[in-house]
């Protein structure tokens, strides 16, 4: 139990902190959205390239990884989908909505902070292959089945292909992924003194990540109804990681580092843009209200899970 406090209660406190923060505007709410792309742009990236440039390229890229992960994902999409539309009765717009929250984990923000405190060293491969997953694989196919559900024209379908294109070129730490295999692939180094730079700049990444969760709760209050709203907690924080546990069961050759790194990220609660994303689909307060409900649940979800691996 002592082990699983030093690892959770760390997580959560800095998530306290960042709340309390920004609720008695010690640091001011506008600024959560710059520190955010300072994780995102900056901070994060630097991490995992310096991480992962002098690995060989196999040891990044592990085919049983992103096949769990993303069958886990896209099972659990598939469920509460399911769920949503048939037990629930709601339209399959919302039914959508609320896969995506069960689905899309918060492997930046908090799954790997977690990672890194409870292994004697991280596994940033890991966090890296299952970013690789929720934005080439699964968050394109939540999006499409979404917006085949509204009925969209086929020029509109044109449009939602940019977007996701848009996403997934763009993104920080896919573009740093690349980067991260050309190295490794033609043995290429940075000189020292770029090295330690992105050290340096590594090192806020994990504490910063957990102020902007914090402070983005700010404001947020419980709005909708409670029947859906525990329907993506349950999905995110139980079914997900009991899928990918019971795929694990085809994969006896992975190492139980990566086995548990796997399901730790499943268990995070939803990625942090989840009211913005799937706002634009007049579901706003319902994700917001879910993802406050859902980060405050994972902190006692996560503490059970943990239990089982130490």
């Amino acid at each position: 139990m002592e082990t699983i406090i030093s690892t959770i209660a760390p997580i959560f406190f800095l998530i306290l902190i960042g709340f309390l923060s920004v609720r008695f505007s010690f640091v001011p709410q506008e600024i959560i959205p710059s520190l955010s792309r300072f994780v995102l742009y900056l901070a994060l990236p630097a991490l995992i390239f310096i991480k992962l440039s002098n690995m060989a390229l196999h040891e990044v890229l592990q085919f049983d990884y992103i096949a769990v992960y993303a069958a886990g994902g896209l099972g659990t999409f598939s469920i509460t989908v399911l769920l949503s539309w048939r037990l629930l009765k709601s339209d399959l717009v919302d039914a959508g909505v609320r896969g995506v929250g069960a689905t899309m984990s918060n492997s930046a923000f908090i799954g790997f902070p977690i990672v890194l405190q409870f292994f004697d060293h991280s596994l940033t491969q890991a966090f890296v292959m299952s970013l690789m997953v929720e934005n080439i694989i699964l968050f394109p196919l939540c999006l499409i089945f979404i917006e085949t559900m509204l009925g969209k024209s086929e020029s509109h379908d044109k449009n939602l292909f940019r977007v996701v294109l848009k996403r997934i070129s763009t993104n920080p730490l896919l573009i740093t992924l690349a980067a991260v295999l050309l190295f490794s692939l033609f043995e290429l180094s940075l000189p020292s003194f770029m090295s330690k730079g992105f050290d340096l700049l590594a090192a806020g990444a994990s504490s910063a990540a957990l102020i902007v969760i914090g402070g983005s709760l700010v404001g947020v209050t419980i709005k909708g109804q409670w029947a859906p709203i525990l329907l993506v907690a349950f999905g995110k924080l139980v079914l997900f990681p009991v899928i990918v546990a019971l795929c694990l069961i085809l994969t006896p050759n992975m190492s139980d580092e990566l086995k548990t790194a796997v399901v730790i990220f499943a268990s995070v609660s939803m990625f942090s843009s989840y009211p913005i994303v799937c706002g634009e689909y007049g579901a706003r307060s319902f994700c917001a209200s879910t993802l406050l409900i859902t980060t405050v649940l994972s902190f006692f979800s996560l503490s059970i899970l943990l239990h089982f691996f130490v």
